[in-house]
């Protein structure tokens, strides 16, 4: 990349040498954007299904089977069923904000409407309870429409919803 930047710098400053200082802080900011946002990436491990499941629920504050009635960063989710935890409410309000409007990285949302398996945390903002994900964790449809990020399987989707049926049979046990 930095090999890049030199060769775009060198070209355009031989054609445009009278513009140097604007294309000096063009570039700057640029390569700057590019770093900043390597830095904040969230960066996952990958685990097979069993895993990912079991240190989803340990690092979550509330586990739900949830519908999805709004979607976006600021979702709402109608609890069908509590597996963990407790909550005061049968609709959650979601968010990816952390607080003074700071995005949290890892935090993600549901971009579909529908069935879930939420591994959520707590978060006050405001003097309001919210909650959040993260796409490292296990959250995903019912019908895997879309696989969570960490997961690494050679698993075929039925598998999968299968195996996401006992877990959560297992899930109901632990209650």
């Amino acid at each position: 990349m930095i090999l890049l930047v030199k060769v775009v710098y060198l070209c355009c400053y031989k054609r445009v040498s009278k513009h140097y200082k604007k294309m000096k802080n063009t570039l700057t900011t640029i390569v700057l954007l590019l770093f900043t946002f390597t830095l904040i990436a969230c960066e996952c491990p990958e685990y097979d299904l069993k895993t990912l499941d079991k240190v989803s629920y340990e690092m979550s504050d509330v586990v739900i089977i949830g519908v999805v009635v709004k979607t976006g960063t600021n979702f709402k989710i109608v609890v069908v069923e509590l597996l963990k935890g407790t909550i005061k409410s049968d609709t959650l309000d979601g968010t990816v904000y952390e607080s003074d409007d700071a995005i949290n990285s890892c935090s993600f949302f549901p971009r579909d409407k529908g069935k879930y398996l939420f591994y959520l945390n707590r978060v006050i903002l405001k003097g309001k309870t919210y909650y959040q994900y993260s796409e490292c964790l296990g959250t995903r449809m019912l019908n895997m429409a879309v696989y969570p990020v960490s997961l690494h399987t050679e698993k075929t989707k039925k598998e999968l919803i299968i195996d996401t049926n006992l877990w959560i049979d297992e899930m109901r046990r632990k209650k």
